[in-house]
């Protein structure tokens, strides 16, 4: 017997076919029945996820709000120290900046006392506070010009002073008559 041989050949049909086509609502319901079934669980199942932690982010919200009531009586009932403590804070920041901005005067005249020279008589004294120093003129009389030298050299190698200048100078009856100014750096306060 002859040998069968085998054809491998793909079968299509160009045609129409010759029933009639399937309507779209059956389509549709046979595609609901079979993949759409899936999705609508899925849909249910993130609806009911949510719906779910909807009632205990309420709850949640519930406990969180009840502790917070009842801490409300215990922090009004503190009002009264924290009145207490805010005025406290703004005393102490009123001393603070006293003392910051309080000059020593005594330690300023004792530093110009410790440059006078024997000989050099300070007349007048003026001082006037400006921000974080005390500039002043003094009026005073001198036996000799190496006594003024003496001073305006003592005050201007003393690192407590500043812009130290003779501003004038005159000879009067034998006496040296001079106006001097400056800048005293020294005595802007006690921190504690």
């Amino acid at each position: 017997m002859p040998k069968k041989s085998l054809k491998i050949g793909i079968n299509l049909d160009l045609l129409k076919p010759q029933s009639s086509p399937e309507k779209l609502p059956i389509k549709l319901f046979r595609w609901l029945l079979s993949t759409g079934k899936y999705l609508f669980i899925l849909v249910e199942a993130i609806v009911l996820i949510a719906f779910i932690t909807r009632f205990k982010l309420d709850a949640d919200l519930a406990a969180k709000k009840e502790a917070i009531e009842q801490q409300i009586p215990y922090i009004e009932s503190l009002r009264s120290y924290e009145i207490l403590i805010r005025q406290t804070q703004l005393k102490i920041t009123t001393i603070l900046t006293a003392r910051n901005e309080l000059i020593d005067y005594p330690v300023i005249l004792k530093r110009i006392a410790g440059q006078t020279p024997l000989n050099v008589k300070i007349i007048s004294l003026n001082m006037e506070k400006q921000i974080s120093k005390v500039a002043f003129t003094m009026n005073g009389e001198a036996q000799n010009n190496n006594d003024v030298t003496s001073f305006v050299q003592g005050l201007k190698t003393d690192s407590s002073f500043s812009d130290i200048n003779l501003s004038s100078i005159g000879l009067e009856g034998g006496i040296i008559r001079f106006t001097l100014t400056g800048i005293a750096k020294l005595g802007t306060g006690v921190s504690l």
